[in-house]
């Protein structure tokens, strides 16, 4: 029997683009399933954390039994794994985005990245507990590859190298590779720094957070190129 509840849920979900049903062999209500999945265990993890995110739950949302959700996420671990690579790809989709609009010049490249990669999170801090907080052991599957192995992450390193480089040459030559990755992990560390004194240390009382932010940008900028610098 159906609870009103449940009518509730599966409604709500309905409306997210989960499919009434899903007819066997048909590939496009599997991704709508997928995706509402995806949408309900993201909703999930924003109201209540992590433990909040069942499969149980997850299929009640979407309007599924837990054993036919097993079949599109094979485990906890597959769902959380799936929220990260939808995470990922979306933030590399908006640095190169920013980086195409900046133009030719590698600090203004520089600049534009920095800036989208803090944008990205400061609108979806709940992308940033998921990517930054969570341990890693959580979001690992034997059917999942590992963050190392993942196609996207390696893109976003790739790019993260490619604008290093740009500075580089533009400061008068190029460098080695410890110093490309002790200048991207730079930018990485000060990055995460303002954001999570930004998006979990709500206590502080920030004096005037946007002035710190581009206060922030600046010192990455010139941090990234003191590594970069020819000696």
């Amino acid at each position: 029997m159906t609870t009103p509840l449940h009518s509730a849920r599966r409604s709500r979900s309905n409306t997210k683009g989960a499919p009434a049903r899903v007819r066997r062999g048909n590939q496009a209500d599997q991704q709508a399933l997928r995706r509402a999945a995806l949408d309900a265990a993201r909703a999930l993890f924003r109201e209540g954390g992590l433990t909040s995110v069942t499969m149980r739950a997850v299929a009640s949302e979407v309007g599924v039994s837990a054993m036919a959700l097993y079949h599109y996420f094979p485990s906890k671990a597959d769902l959380l794994h799936g929220l990260w690579d939808t995470t990922i790809t979306e933030l590399q989709t908006e640095l190169k985005q920013a980086i195409s609009a900046a133009g030719p010049e590698p600090r203004d490249r520089l600049r534009a990245w920095v800036d989208a990669f803090l944008r990205y999170y400061e609108d979806r801090p709940d992308n940033y507990r998921l990517v930054f907080m969570l341990d890693r052991h959580e979001m690992e599957a034997p059917q999942t590859p590992s963050w190392e192995e993942h196609p996207v992450f390696h893109e976003v390193l790739q790019t993260a190298s490619a604008l290093s480089r740009e500075v580089a040459r533009s400061l008068g030559g190029d460098c080695d590779e410890a110093s490309l990755r002790r200048a991207s992990e730079l930018r990485l560390l000060m990055s995460v720094g303002y954001l999570h004194s930004r998006l979990i240390n709500t206590r502080h009382p920030w004096s005037d957070m946007q002035a710190l932010r581009s206060t922030t940008i600046d010192l990455i900028i010139l941090a990234v190129e003191q590594c970069l610098r020819p000696r």
